[in-house]
Order: C-alpha cells, then sequence, then structure tokens
C-alpha cells in the first residue's frame, strides 16, 4: 500500500461534514492495496457479472461513517458527480448507485474478511513514514445509552461504557482492543506493544509514553522486551525507587549460570542478561530494573509534554468518526467497532500528524 504524500494530505479537521472529493484523495492508496487486490481477483464474477469495487464500497462507507448516517442515508444522498468519483459506475461510465442492502451486506460480509489486511497495511504504511517513533498507549470511552445494560456503568464518566484501549505511533493509530466500561489500562498495555512487535521497527527510534495508569513491573519489562526501549510512564509523586542497579542485574544472572542459554562472556551486556532474565522466570526483577531507569531519565532530562497527543487525537477521531456505541446490536457491537476503527486508521492517512512538520 502507498502513503498519500505530505503535500497532498489535509489538515486538522474541523467539525465541517467531509467530502467526497476529500475522502477520494484515499482511493489511489486503498488501489494500491496487495489485499484488496488478491481479495478482488479470487472472489471475482463468474460469466461475466458485474458488482462493485471493494474500493468503492469501502470508501461510500468510510463517508457514511465520517458523516454519521445510516446505510440508506449515505446512498439516498449521493449525487451523480459522487458517483464518479467514487468510482460507483457502470461499464459504460453512468453512474450507478448501490442499494443499502448492498453496501450493509459488504459492511457485514465482505469487509470483515480483508479488514485485518486492510489495516496491517495501513499500520506498515504508518511505521515506514518516520525513522523516529513516538509510541503511546491510552484509553478512551465508547459511551452506550443509559438503558443498555449490557455495559458496564462508570463512576468516573458517570455514564454506561465500553472502553477502547489504543496503541498510536507519532499521532496514528495503530491498534485497538475492546473492554468492558471498568476494565482497568494496564493489561492491555501488553498485548498492544506485542502488536507492534509483530512489524519491522528494527534500527528505528523509538520512545514509549504512557501515564500512572501503566506504572507496572511487568509492563515495562514487556514494553522492553518488544521495543528494547525503557518505557517512560507518568508514576505518582509518592514514586520511591526499588534499588535494583546493574549489580543487581549482573549477581542474578551469575547465579543462573546452570540455565540453557547463559554466556560467561555476556556480563557486561545489560540488554541480553535483561532478555535473559524475561525468558526465565524474572520478569518482575526486569520491570523493576526498568522503572528505576525512567526515573533516572525524568530526573535527568525532566518529564516530556509529549502525552498531550493522546488526548488530543482521540478527540480528533470522534469527531471523524462515531466511536460511541449507542445503537448497536449487542451481537455485532465488536465487529461494529473494528470496522470504524479501519475508519479511523483510513483518515488518519488522509490527515497531517500531530508530531510532524
Amino acid at each position: 500500500m502507498l502513503p498519500i504524500s505530505f503535500e497532498h494530505r489535509l489538515c486538522s479537521r474541523s467539525t465541517a461534514e467531509m467530502t467526497v472529493e476529500e475522502l477520494v484523495r484515499l482511493k489511489k492508496v486503498l488501489e494500491s492495496s496487495d489485499v484488496i487486490r488478491k481479495y478482488e481477483w479470487e472472489n471475482r464474477p463468474k460469466r461475466g457479472g458485474t458488482v462493485f469495487g471493494i474500493v468503492s464500497l469501502l470508501l461510500l462507507y468510510l463517508l457514511m461513517e465520517s458523516r454519521k448516517t445510516t446505510y440508506r442515508g449515505s446512498v439516498k444522498n449521493l449525487s451523480d458527480e459522487d458517483c464518479t468519483l467514487l468510482g460507483l459506475a457502470d461499464r459504460e461510465g453512468r453512474p450507478r448507485r448501490p442499494s443499502a442492502a448492498t453496501l450493509n451486506g459488504f459492511v457485514n460480509k465482505r469487509l470483515p474478511d480483508i479488514m485485518e489486511g486492510i489495516g496491517r497495511e495501513i499500520v506498515s504504511v504508518i511505521l515506514g513514514m518516520s525513522s523516529k517513533l513516538i509510541v503511546t498507549i491510552d484509553s478512551t470511552p465508547a459511551q452506550a445509552s443509559r438503558y443498555n445494560y449490557d455495559a458496564d456503568y462508570s463512576p468516573y464518566y458517570e455514564i454506561r461504557m465500553d472502553k477502547c484501549h489504543i496503541l498510536m505511533v507519532n499521532g496514528y493509530p495503530l491498534f485497538m482492543i475492546q473492554s468492558s466500561g471498568n476494565a482497568g489500562d494496564n493489561p492491555f498495555a501488553e498485548p498492544l506493544i506485542g502488536m507492534l512487535a509483530g512489524y519491522s521497527i528494527k534500527g528505528k527510534e523509538i520512545e514509549i509514553y504512557v501515564d500512572g495508569a501503566y506504572d507496572a513491573f511487568l509492563t515495562y519489562a514487556a514494553a522492553y522486551m518488544a521495543t528494547g526501549r525503557v518505557m517512560r510512564c507518568s508514576y505518582g509523586n509518592d514514586a520511591v525507587y526499588s534499588g535494583t542497579d546493574d549489580k543487581k542485574i549482573r549477581d542474578v544472572y551469575a547465579r543462573m549460570w546452570k540455565t540453557n542459554g547463559f554466556d560467561s562472556h555476556k556480563k557486561n551486556d545489560i540488554d541480553f542478561m535483561l532478555r535473559f532474565l524475561f525468558h526465565n522466570g524474572e520478569q518482575e526483577l526486569v520491570g523493576k530494573y526498568l522503572r528505576d531507569r525512567c526515573m533516572d531519565m525524568d530526573k535527568e532530562k525532566g518529564k516530556p509534554p509529549v502525552r498531550f497527543v493522546c488526548e488530543t487525537m482521540h478527540r480528533s477521531m470522534k469527531r471523524w468518526i462515531n466511536l460511541d456505541i449507542f445503537r448497536i446490536r449487542k451481537a455485532t457491537k465488536v465487529l461494529r467497532m473494528k470496522c470504524r476503527f479501519l475508519c479511523v486508521q483510513m483518515l488518519s492517512l488522509l490527515f497531517k500528524g500531530y508530531l510532524e512538520t
């Protein structure tokens, strides 16, 4: 998948309605998708039948979600010019509108087959856009109806809600895990960071910033194992050192000389020892060491004001796409939120990032 050049992307979106002219800037990007191309080839119609293209229907669905309308409303409001721009035309080039049922069937039956593949391509594009990756993790509420008793009531937000746990890089949303409204944030940090480890980030400058909800030894350790960097965390003012220094790591490592993988020549290689200890049952010790190093970095450099991008991007995403769970059936809630997050990812390619110049 090809990225949109910086010059052709839009500035931060206002509250104005998304136009078709703006969305079609994504058309060439989606047409370059190997996932979409392969799916269309494997599911091509037989005997000369005609169907709407995946890219055209995907852009129409994105238009529907960005305008916060219904399947019927999104099709009804299409002009002939909109159809031409979106590629909704017959073989003679005449505008041809899909029915609301066609769009509904695409979202609920065809899109789930390629949604994860398209998401992986978008993530690869975003990670390849910069040599410096600023990673942030945070959660945001997905509000439910007050009568939706399947959703937890949050005393903090004073609403019924689910939670969306999101990992972002340079202000671009990469991964999301949906949970109940009262679930803690920290248990989702490790799987989110683990998803990042599945992509090519070797050789890139990486910084990780999280808030105090993720101040846990195992989270520090998991972040280091995935990225090789010390996680920076907004810990409490009463935080104290654990006293785990290089000597402590070296001593514990030396006592494990009978363990497979031990190398006596690596006693001065902190990275090797930390990874060895992590994979041999000393995850908490590794986390203690890394948390102490985080506190050292904060004393030396001060706490960096980078986490503003989480709240800023969450507000922007909710202006772009409705990330609440109002009027969504319980049976399709998870799928619909995944579809909406894919829309957010596509729109993030269209807009200039907050950490770009």
